[in-house]
């Protein structure tokens, strides 16, 4: 081995020694873990799963397997595992399995499915350990709340066969809430709730005391839905003419135009400013929804054929009693189909309410099977003849919580009460600070919920409101609005996918267009987040197209991902668009950060006098931005360094000296400093000067 060789390696060497040495090589510590338990260490789950998927089928591997997925947000594939093994005999790893299959059902978005696993993981553990894995996540009670809210409401639309598995559920999930959580109103007001659980035909409805409704406008109200059903949207409107109070007439009569247009009231201020806080939550939860996205769900069907739609035209502008006796002699010909003869029954049902006779009503009424019936009258017979819920329901509506919301909020609106004790009196005025006792009493009233809910939003929203809202009324605009503001704050946490969902779930054309301009605003955030940039430009000219205009940090980033992107001019165009409205802007840090942007596309444009005007303009009027007061400072040195006006750049890097924050600013201001100093040195400068004449 030559000498010079020798010379390179034996400093390697000797470094290898120093390293190794006796007491070991310092990087080779004790290998006391397995590689598995290592990657986990470091998060590396990807290798993990493939170690994993290449093992056997034990407990303990199978969970292993499982949390991998999880942590790698394969949620489907992680329950998948779960569920495809039996119940652990192990009760920890029964444990682990079970509340991994909640976490699971909640990030898939199925908060209830979520708690069911969650509960049932419950059941095992001791008391302890069920209140410090309750009490861990600080949204968890709200949810398990809102979940035990839904599942209530779900037990009287749930079948006979499946209802006393049901309530055991609400039995285990409740006594489970009561034990971590037992001083809170929900569950000191709502455990005779509970007890009082009973099967819908024991339901029957209590008549409202409130005076605002009376037996004649509920046959009003009965002749007005049957009209609705119908098609008659004008005859319905017609029939709530005589409704003796204004504002109920005036919400009968909105309920006709929401299930028309499917549009809801614009202004619900008359229901405001008398504080009926539960007639303008029903329009703003979207109660209503369901009906209009189905309106076979609230209209009479019938068969598709031309001869059909010549005969009920000609029936629809005939007077109720020629209506009728037409119905009764085609029912009477044996050449029509059931189907065809069925519905000519239940079109007579909706004609015999349009004479005004309820006792003729009764009579027809006697001989329909009621389940064919659409939901505007079954609701016009639970109104008119104060039924029991089990004959309100129609078999549709099992399984259905929204279809029960509709119909017990229309009772309700209509003096009829399915849920007395449960809900408050629909037409009781709740001034506002009145809200928070009212549902501390009546704490299963959804529409008391939403307008707490609401009420919370108003004030200042947080992802805590706004995650309720979007799981309890996902249908209604405040809904719209915290999926989209949810969509927002995950994109600023760099969590992608989970934005995705949020934005998924809003149909932004249904709002107008304010949230359509919300809803791109927030897409524009998740677009520049994950790099779809052109994209994102599409949404900033449709929102600029439209006359919006986009948050001005929104509009910064992606005016920086076009200047990244070599496109300076449409780069500068943005920000001097977002710097025209600068006194609206929220702060001065702001302020400085775009003028200092401005500044640096005029430089690398090429226009370094543009570029040193906004430069010294941010210096002298943001000194308290340092950062960019700083930084713009420096880059005025360098112009002027550039120029030959080396006093004044020097004089811009002494400042920057004294002021930076980072010791990585000041050392490079010293080092240019040094500079300018030798090059000043090397031609004479300081020396007096010399005139050429």
């Amino acid at each position: 081995m030559s000498l010079k060789l020798k010379k390179k390696i034996l400093p390697c060497l000797l470094a290898a020694s120093v390293l190794v040495g006796a007491g070991g090589n310092v990087f080779a510590a004790k290998k006391d873990k397995s590689f598995e338990s290592w990657l986990e260490k470091y998060g590396a789950w990807d290798i993990l799963e493939q170690n994993y998927s290449q093992t056997g089928d034990t407990p303990e591997l199978l969970l292993k397997r499982a949390e991998t997925a999880f942590n790698l947000g394969r949620y489907s594939a992680c329950l998948e595992t779960l569920q495809s093994t039996p119940a652990f005999k192990d009760k920890t790893q029964e444990i682990t399995r079970l509340w991994l299959g909640g976490k699971c059902q909640r990030a898939l978005g199925d908060p209830v499915k979520g708690v069911i696993w969650f509960s049932q993981s419950a059941r095992l553990m001791d008391q302890s350990v069920m209140a410090d894995k309750f009490k861990g996540d600080p949204y968890f009670k709200s949810v398990w709340f809102d979940v035990w809210r839904s599942l209530y409401w779900g037990y009287q639309v749930t079948p006979e066969s499946a209802r006393e598995s049901r309530k055991m559920l609400l039995e285990q999930t409740f006594n489970q809430a009561t034990e971590v959580w037992p001083t809170t109103y929900f569950i000191i007001n709502s455990k005779d709730k509970l007890s009082s659980l009973n099967s819908t035909s024991d339901i029957t409805p209590v008549v409202s005391d409130s005076g605002l409704v009376n037996d004649e406008d509920r046959l009003l109200i009965a002749k007005s839905l049957a009209a609705a059903s119908i098609g008659e949207w004008t005859k319905a409107d017609k029939a709530l003419g005589s409704v003796s109070n204004s504002t109920v007439q005036t919400f009968w009569k909105s309920v006709n135009k929401y299930l028309e247009s499917g549009k809801p009231p614009k202004s619900v201020s008359l229901y405001n400013e008398q504080n009926l806080i539960r007639p303008a939550s029903f329009f703003k939860a979207g109660v209503l929804e369901p009906a209009t996205v189905s309106p076979a769900l609230w209209q009479l069907g019938a068969p598709n054929s031309p001869a059909w739609n010549i005969f009920r035209k000609k029936l629809m502008e005939m007077e109720p009693e020629a209506a009728l006796e037409t119905i009764d002699r085609e029912t009477g010909s044996l050449l029509l189909s059931s189907k065809l003869v069925n519905a000519l029954q239940n079109y007579r049902l909706a004609f015999a309410f349009l004479t005004g006779d309820m006792k003729f009503v009764e009579n027809v009424l006697k001989r329909l099977d009621e389940d064919t019936l659409p939901m505007s009258l079954r609701i016009a017979c639970a109104i008119a003849f104060k039924q029991p819920l089990s004959t309100v329901l129609s078999s549709s509506d099992y399984g259905s919580n929204e279809h029960l919301y509709i119909i017990s909020g229309l009772c309700e609106a209509a003096g009829i009460n399915y849920f007395h004790g449960i809900d408050a009196e629909f037409w009781e005025p709740i001034k506002g600070n009145e809200l928070n006792k009212a549902i501390n009493s009546n704490p299963l009233d959804r529409l008391l919920v939403f307008a707490e809910i609401a009420q919370g939003a108003g004030s200042k929203q947080d992802s805590k409101n706004a995650r309720r809202c979007a799981f309890l009324f996902p249908k209604s605009k405040l809904g719209a609005e915290s999926f989209i503001y949810l969509a927002d704050k995950a994109a600023q946490n760099r969590d992608f996918k989970l934005s995705a969902y949020y934005l998924k779930r809003v149909d932004q054309d249904k709002f107008g267009p304010e949230l359509r301009l919300k809803w791109l605003t927030a897409a524009i955030e998740y677009d520049l987040a994950v790099g779809n940039d052109a994209k994102a430009m599409k949404v900033y000219n449709e929102i600029l197209e439209s006359g919006g205009v986009l948050p001005a940090d929104k509009e910064l980033k992606l005016a920086l991902m076009i200047q990244q992107k070599g496109d300076l001019k449409k780069a500068q165009a943005i920000l001097e668009r977002i710097w025209s409205d600068r006194d609206a802007l929220e702060n001065d840090e702001l302020r400085a950060e775009i003028l200092f942007w401005i500044a640096e596309g005029e430089h690398a444009m090429g226009k370094k006098e543009k570029a040193l005007k906004h430069y010294l303009e941010l210096a002298w009027e943001f000194p308290e931005q340092n950062i960019w007061a700083v930084t713009a400072m420096y880059r005025s040195s360098m112009i002027y360094e550039h120029k030959g006006q080396f006093e004044t750049a020097k004089r811009f890097l002494k400042t920057v000296i004294k002021r930076a924050d980072r010791k990585a600013q000041k050392e490079a201001a010293q080092a240019r400093l040094d500079s300018i100093d030798n090059k000043l040195a090397k031609v004479g400068a300081g020396k007096d000067v010399s005139f050429p004449f």
